[in-house]
């Protein structure tokens, strides 16, 4: 079981790596983001906004509500910045959670049934929580490989080294 205390690092390092890469994204301009590098998605844009459909579909099953379904290639935020706001707004989210989300929130379990009328197995929400957190990381450590094969420095992704963590002397 998690706690309130691991949605917060979670979300704060989560916050400080989506700055990074959407930062370092700036500046790669519009046609790098969506140059298809033969990543799972294509392109880098198409790699982030993938996360923030999941993040979506995850933050809308949590609160009870069956998510929609896209279409497989759909972009939902096609423009660059709609998807750094929709990035923004989801970190703000999972930033509340961890003053929101308590204990036994986390430990209930959420179950709706899908449009075929088909039950959907009950997932406890913790679970459903540290996927948002793992996805991200996932689908984010594409986009670095595909950084660092163009020669940017991505930087270090090591949760202990963020920022505010203690260990980080800069």
């Amino acid at each position: 079981m998690i706690t309130s205390d691991y949605i917060d690092e979670m979300a704060t390092y989560t916050r400080w790596q989506n700055d990074t890469v959407f930062q370092l994204c700036d500046g790669i301009g519009h046609d790098e983001r969506n140059r298809d590098r033969g990543l799972f998605f294509g392109s880098i844009h198409k790699t982030l906004d993938h996360i923030c459909v999941v993040n979506r579909r995850i933050l809308t099953f949590l609160d009870g509500t069956l998510p929609e379904r896209n279409p497989k290639g759909h972009v939902a935020w096609p423009d660059w910045d709609d998807l750094k706001r929709a990035r923004l707004e989801q970190d703000d989210q999972l930033a509340a959670g961890a003053r929101d989300w308590t204990e036994a929130w986390l430990a209930g379990k959420t179950t709706k049934r899908d449009p075929l009328g088909d039950d959907i197995p009950a997932i406890p929400r913790w679970v459903m929580v540290v996927q948002i957190f793992n996805h991200q990381t996932h689908h984010r450590s594409q986009v670095t490989i595909a950084l660092h094969s163009m020669g940017v420095d991505y930087g270090s992704t090591d949760i202990p080294w963020r920022p505010g963590a203690g260990f980080f002397a800069g």
